[in-house]
């Protein structure tokens, strides 16, 4: 089966329609719609290039779980020969999502803007020591290899990251792990990337999972407001508003996440049971929503502007009103998934 990317025109596609889901939390459709592609791009409707590369996604998905399946194999083999080094691979955690789903891909191209996907075929393994760098260059890697599959290729050089303490540049959730990606060596036709990802443990695993159905797949959707909040003014009601985006986003990475991802390295690495508590007390909470209270006020602020500016343009005003109001259901939106997420951390301690 020869599996080929959808194009239009070899354009990329740079369209904005998103999913309002946290599927933390609970799963719901989106309150509202995306304005639709803007003029320079490619002239397709964005619901039906949407439609398309996810049907296209799910017709291939029969031999995308024949080559994850071929991928495991490997990775089950080479985690028994390296056992010793303390490597691990928990096939059945890997078959929960070993593919990308058809939302996901799309939602990843519209993003990006590019039709290579790079994880579109993924999985977990756990090594005691992610640390050692000279373990991954001298044993893990060739033994991959002997196994068929050898790191891709960016801009000329392997595609393999450490993002570790002290090693690369941990995520600012305080996030943790080696991401790589393979292709199968010899074969000249199937270039499909299959990324892997080491970490810690399953405690680190599980980490993973809940922090980003808790808060990445949340705090990530205020990337989805129409308002412009890239490179604004200093001072102005725009980077009043993306301060207090970043405000929110700093105050649910140090409780929640970083807490996380310390007690689940603590356990995995460190061997330590005891861990530290999430928890918010009531001036957080105040704290909090006072952000996204003066979040709303400057978003606001800034329509109200662009409203005066376009004043001579009915088109233009019919278009902002609706932005607005999209921008504040979905900042609405995140307030109350977001304090729903601290209320599932009250009843369930970590």
């Amino acid at each position: 089966m020869n599996i080929r990317p959808i194009t239009f025109n070899n354009t990329p596609v740079y369209n904005n329609y998103n999913n309002y889901n946290t599927n933390s939390i609970q799963h719901r459709t989106s309150p509202v719609l995306r304005r639709p592609l803007d003029r320079d791009t490619v002239s397709f409707k964005q619901s039906s290039i949407k439609e398309s590369l996810e049907l296209q996604h799910e017709r291939n998905m029969a031999q995308y779980r024949i080559y994850a399946d071929v991928f495991f194999d490997a990775l089950e083999n080479v985690a028994h020969e390296l056992s010793g080094y303390g490597v691990s691979f928990d096939r059945q955690y890997a078959m929960l999502n070993p593919i990308k789903s058809a939302a996901s891909m799309s939602s990843k191209i519209s993003r990006s803007g590019s039709f290579d996907v790079p994880d579109l075929i993924r999985t977990t393994i756990y090594l005691q020591n992610p640390y050692d760098e000279e373990f991954i260059y001298q044993k893990f890697l060739p033994a991959m290899e002997d196994k068929g599959y050898v790191l891709s290729k960016v801009n000329g050089k392997p595609d393999i990251d450490f993002r570790l303490e002290g090693i690369g540049h941990p995520q600012k959730s305080g996030y943790e792990d080696i991401q790589m990606r393979f292709v199968e060596k010899k074969s000249k036709k199937n270039k499909i990337k299959h990324e892997l990802i080491i970490l810690f443990g399953p405690n680190y695993a599980n980490a993973k999972h809940l922090e980003s159905e808790k808060v990445y797949n949340l705090i990530r959707q205020f990337d989805e407001l129409n308002i412009d909040l890239k490179d604004a003014p200093i001072g102005s009601h725009e980077f009043k508003a993306n301060r207090y985006i970043e405000l929110i986003k700093t105050q649910a990475q140090n409780k929640i996440s970083k807490k996380l991802f310390d007690n689940a390295k603590n356990k995995d690495y460190y061997k330590i049971d005891d861990v530290s508590p999430i928890s918010f007390t009531p001036d957080n909470k105040m704290l909090l929503n006072t952000y996204f209270a003066a979040l709303k006020d400057r978003t606001k602020d800034a329509y109200k502007i662009k409203r005066h500016n376009a004043q001579n343009s009915k088109i233009a005003l019919i278009q902002l009103k609706k932005d607005e109001k999209d921008d504040l259901t979905l900042i609405n939106y995140i307030n109350d998934m977001l304090n729903a997420t601290i209320q599932y951390f009250e009843k369930n301690p970590q």
